[in-house]
Order: structure tokens, then C-alpha cells, then sequence
């Protein structure tokens, strides 16, 4: 019951969405080069779950992002999983030359979340979904607060 209590409350919310975000999800960067998830993969999933759209949906799977690509793509937000480093999040995503003129990372909107709690699926599937869509869509925590008072 409280887990579908958590998808009601994520689907609500996610119908005062009016202007869905363009999301990109890298999965890892090495070298300078990212990984990114394309459709049919659990990042594309949840990214839909929040309420974002997946500007990587092209791609079929989990696939290295091309130079060329990175600009055409211009997320709103880059969505990837915490790593065992200190510094802000933009910080490995800031050596993907692909991205390094992408709205993302000139407004800073680089999004970490636990990986397992992200693209897990379990029990708590919709509440990392709805953490991940007021990291993406603030406003709505705001609202939320204030239609409760």
C-alpha cells in the first residue's frame, strides 16, 4: 500500500509538469569520454518517471556519447550516479568536452544520486523518482509546500 501510495503521489506530481526538462544521464566518464542511457535502459526510466525527457532516447541501450553528439543533445540537466570523490558533481562530467557547452553544465544543474536508490527498482522506486524530479523541477517542492500550509 505505501508503495502505491508513493507512485500516486509521484504521478500527481508529475502531472504539474508543463515543460518537461531535457535530461541526460551519464553513467560513467572516463578518459574525458562519458557513457550515457538510451532508451530501454533503467536511467531512461526513471529520467520518464521524474517526468524529464531523455534527450539520449536516439541511442538503444547504454552507449559512449560522441563529440559530435554532446552538442547536439543540449541537456537541461545531467543526471549521474554519486562516485567515491570529493568535489561538486560537475566535476568528472566538466572533462567531457561532448558537454562542456551544454546548458547542464553552464547553469550547473549536474544531478548525483545513490546509483543503487536511482536505477534499483525496488520498494523505493518512486520516491528516488520523485527526489530526482525536485532536483529537477524545484518549483514543485514549493508548491507542494505551500498548497500544504
Amino acid at each position: 500500500k505505501e508503495v502505491e501510495r508513493d507512485f500516486a503521489l509521484l504521478a500527481e506530481q508529475r502531472s504539474k509538469i508543463t515543460s518537461p526538462k531535457r535530461a541526460l544521464f551519464v553513467l560513467s566518464v572516463q578518459n574525458g569520454r562519458a557513457v550515457i542511457g538510451g532508451l530501454g535502459t533503467s536511467a531512461d526510466a526513471m529520467l520518464k518517471l521524474a517526468g524529464a525527457e531523455n534527450v539520449a532516447a536516439g541511442a538503444q541501450g547504454y552507449k559512449p556519447l560522441a563529440d559530435e553528439a554532446g552538442v547536439e543533445l543540449a541537456p537541461d540537466a545531467i543526471v549521474t550516479m554519486q562516485h567515491g570523490r570529493t568535489g561538486p558533481p560537475s566535476e568528472g562530467i566538466a572533462t567531457v568536452k561532448a558537454l562542456a557547452a551544454s546548458p547542464a553544465l553552464q547553469n550547473h544543474r549536474v544531478i548525483e544520486m545513490n546509483g543503487l536508490y536511482l536505477l534499483g527498482f525496488g520498494p523505493r522506486c518512486a520516491r528516488a523518482a520523485r527526489e530526482l524530479m525536485i532536483a529537477l523541477y524545484p518549483e514543485l517542492n514549493q508548491k507542494r509546500a505551500s498548497s500544504s500550509e
